[in-house]
């Protein structure tokens, strides 16, 4: 018997309905965005002013200080392979918990560096407990999220690491130039302790509950003669992970990964040489809110970008996104003024705004959810080696060029991330 007509014009309302029960902020949502927020506040706080801080403190010259900074995500990137094999064996909350307490432990150590070298050692520390504890926090956030609603809910998600891009900085800022710059190692140390509190009060996870069942499967499935290849329902080529790299990799978010390692090399700039670029060009003042109106501008813009790469897919974010921080950064390069510098941070915050939370969605979009630290380990993998490249190599070029030369190169960065994005969109592999 044929279903009558209103029967079928209800179907709508059921599958509208059945969406809007399928809430986005549950408990392990809301204090896995509390617990990021404060974690990548600790970053910020410290990353933002550590360039300049090696060179005022220890007179270190630019490509010494810049290795400070490098070396930090040489030590994430180092974690995120120990992130699926850790969480595999103590579960994903226990892992966060650890993570999250020798980031508070080591931001602490910097009270007791003496040298330069005792900088770099602990900040490559600091980055291995960091980079472990991120890709957890991110993974709490999104295991109860709905699949309908999974890009949604990654995008409000990253609202926490949008605004701790505005906090971190501008207290970094504020307390470097205090007369008690030892504070400035304390808020980090507390702010990675809130993080640690907000883990604890998230109960038992799913994914915890079932790691038993799902650590092996993924790496069980990967079967010798399985296909190269598989095609998703979305039509986006889907990597297989060769079954040895299974539990550190997931190949299905490199392609993805790659793209957003452009958009980080340039932020990796901009993050490492805006505090010392500022002093020298007198401009102080509006560095001080420079990540406030680049976190403001992300805010204001996530709404829309959270929704369109559910119904759109990634093209209207990417590449607008790239064309505005290859903008911004020549504005940046080129800043006579506070207001163009504040310009500059508008548009690489929108153009940041738009790649990042569409990258991390996608890294994870079409995967099943055993897979999903992994995939954010992957993800941030390419996050973390662009973060880490970026002040090795201009540490070097800048002596050279100096900071608004290579501010203003840095467009061909930009605009090299959108041909790498054409190119792999036409291959579906994006």
């Amino acid at each position: 018997m044929l279903p009558s007509v209103s029967h079928v014009l209800a179907l709508p309302r059921l599958q509208n309905a059945a969406t809007r029960q399928e809430p986005i902020l549950t408990r392990s949502f809301a204090l896995g965005f509390v617990a990021s927020f404060a974690l990548r506040a600790n970053l910020f706080v410290l990353s933002v002013v550590m360039c300049a801080y090696c060179m005022d403190r220890y007179g270190a010259d630019v490509a010494s200080a810049s290795a400070a900074c490098g070396i930090f995500t040489i030590g994430c990137l180092a974690a995120r392979f120990l992130g699926g094999p850790v969480t595999d064996r103590l579960g994903l909350r226990a892992t966060t918990l650890v993570g999250l307490g020798l980031t508070c432990a080591s931001s602490l150590l910097y009270l007791a560096a003496g040298t330069l070298d005792a900088i770099l050692a602990i900040r490559l520390v600091h980055g291995l407990c960091y980079g472990v504890a991120s890709t957890t926090v991110t993974s709490i956030a999104s295991a109860d999220l709905p699949e309908r609603r999974h890009g949604e809910g990654m995008g409000y998600f990253m609202l926490s690491v949008t605004l701790a891009s505005a906090v971190g900085p501008l207290l970094g800022m504020v307390l470097s130039a205090g007369p008690a710059s030892d504070l400035l190692f304390m808020v980090a140390a507390g702010l990675a302790a809130v993080a640690m509190a907000a883990t604890a009060l998230t109960g038992p996870l799913p994914a915890d509950e079932a790691r038993e069942a799902t650590a092996l499967e993924d790496v069980d499935s990967l079967e010798p003669g399985a296909p190269s290849v598989d095609f998703d329902p979305a039509g986006v080529r889907l990597l297989a992970t060769p079954r040895p790299l299974a539990r550190f990799l997931e190949c299905s978010a490199l392609p993805v990964g790659a793209v957003a390692f452009v958009g980080y090399l340039i932020y990796g700039a901009v993050s490492t040489y805006l505090d010392p670029f500022a002093s020298k060009a007198g401009l102080m003042g509006a560095a001080s809110v420079f990540f406030v109106v680049y976190a403001l501008t992300m805010l204001a813009t996530r709404p829309m970008t959270a929704k369109l790469l559910d119904t759109r897919g990634p093209a209207p974010l990417l590449v607008p996104g790239f064309v505005a921080m290859g903008a911004g950064i020549v504005v940046m390069g080129m800043a006579a003024n506070g207001a163009a510098l504040l310009v500059a941070a508008a548009l690489i915050g929108y153009g940041m705004g738009a790649i990042q939370p569409t990258g991390l969605a996608m890294a994870t979009q079409h995967l099943d959810r055993s897979r999903y630290t992994v995939a954010n380990a992957t993800f941030y993998m390419m996050g973390d080696l662009a973060c880490g490249v970026a002040p090795v190599i201009f540490g070097l070029i800048v002596p050279m060029v100096g900071y608004r030369g290579l501010f203003c190169g840095l467009v061909l960065v930009a605009a090299a991330g959108v041909a790498l994005f054409e190119g792999l969109h036409r291959k579906r592999l994006v």
